[in-house]
């Protein structure tokens, strides 16, 4: 079976060190046209420098990349890291150069190019530092506060997640563009294909039922986590209110050791409990969110039919959220008074070194976890809005 398909050019820009990031947004399209084709009638185009242009004069290479590449896009997509890339007769960079020409396109034309800018929030090996280049990134990123068009992301994982969320939703607002205009004949970035329909093996209500099981396991993790965070912060407090007694001045040594390697034992046993919990909240997160941003995909087939399903899904992704942002602030609290703790034997110390560590791990991952959850309540707002 054969259907009419409306492709959608998407450029992407960026200087050299998102390669990795550039792959993964070249295999998400190829693996969400096949959805997309046949669900919405929409097809995304990545339009690339690597693919789309050829050897050629011109004033400077970005010209070249100019002339060829054109404006005429429907989608813009940026992505940042370490490096704002190389000057050019033009502009601070040539990605820079890319972004306002987009930038004065959507400003003077008709709401196209759809702008997306993703910086890449992750800590960059010390050989490839550039305080200058670092220094022009944040500029670029504090004159982008006010315009709503940029997004973080700390690994791959999360890249991948927040921009399946992302695409989802401009998928849908190009179909519902392209339904509203009716039978008018495509303009050069609207051109018409003829596809075969596929289907993948799974669908929305599995990808739903993957994600609310993997939320279960993650909400189970974060609660697991926050008991123990309690019951060792008690029995510190506790330990370390002997401690203080014994302390007026330490008038038993022996005694006083004894305490100290209890809250050693109590914080290594702690640490151990971190370290196991870890790897299963990493694991719940990247199979419920990518789970979640899959269902996205599958949504508009049951739109007419249930218009609770993404209220229901924001609803849930909300409380998520709280619950990630409330035992964030929790291990914070508790690591700050972690710190606090003298140096009074080296069990003690290594102790405190492992809970520190293990601290710093699980916050980054429920840190990684707050700011995917807000990249997709973002694409479901627009898909709610329509």
């Amino acid at each position: 079976m054969t259907r009419s398909t409306t492709v959608v050019q998407v450029f992407v820009a960026s200087p050299s060190d998102v390669k990795s990031e550039r792959d993964i947004l070249e295999a998400l399209i190829a693996e969400l046209n096949r959805t997309w084709s046949a669900t919405l009638g929409v097809i995304f185009e990545l339009v690339r420098w690597e693919t789309h242009v050829r050897p050629s004069l011109a004033a400077d290479p970005q010209a070249v990349v100019n002339a060829q590449i054109g404006d005429s896009y429907d989608v813009f997509i940026g992505i940042l890291w370490g490096r704002f890339g190389t000057p050019t007769p033009r502009a601070p960079s040539g990605t820079i150069e890319e972004f306002e020409r987009a930038l004065a396109k959507l400003r003077n034309g008709d709401g196209k190019p759809e702008i997306m800018i993703y910086f890449k929030d992750a800590p960059l090996p010390p050989s490839r530092i550039d305080p200058v280049q670092l220094q022009l990134l944040q500029n670029f990123r504090a004159s982008l506060s006010h315009e709503g068009m940029y997004s973080v992301f700390e690994d791959e994982l999360g890249f991948q997640t927040s921009l399946r969320a992302h695409l989802a939703a401009l998928a849908k607002a190009f179909a519902s563009s392209e339904n509203n205009r009716g039978a008018q004949p495509p303009g050069p970035m609207a051109t018409r294909t003829s596809l075969t329909e596929s289907e993948d093996d799974l669908g929305y209500l599995d990808y739903i039922e993957t994600y609310e099981s993997r939320i279960a396991e993650m909400t189970s993790t974060m609660q697991a986590i926050s008991d123990a965070t309690v019951r060792v912060g008690e029995l510190v407090s506790q330990r370390a209110s002997d401690i203080g007694e014994l302390a007026k001045p330490i008038s038993d040594v022996k005694t006083a050791r004894k305490h100290v390697k209890m809250v050693a034992d109590d914080m290594t046993a702690y640490a151990e409990i971190l370290n196991q919990q870890l790897p299963l909240m990493s694991s719940s997160r990247e199979t419920a969110l990518q789970a979640l941003t899959r269902a996205l995909t599958f949504h508009d087939e049951f739109s007419t039919s249930d218009e609770t399903a993404l209220p229901t899904l924001r609803a849930s992704l909300a409380t998520l959220m709280d619950a990630a942002t409330g035992s964030m602030t929790g291990l914070r609290g508790f690591r700050s008074s972690l710190e606090g703790l003298p140096r009074m034997t080296a069990d003690l110390n290594r102790a405190k070194r492992a809970v520190l560590s293990q601290l710093d791990s699980m916050l980054s991952e429920i840190y990684n976890t707050v700011h995917t959850i807000e990249n997709i309540l973002e694409s479901v707002d627009r898909m709610v809005i329509k």
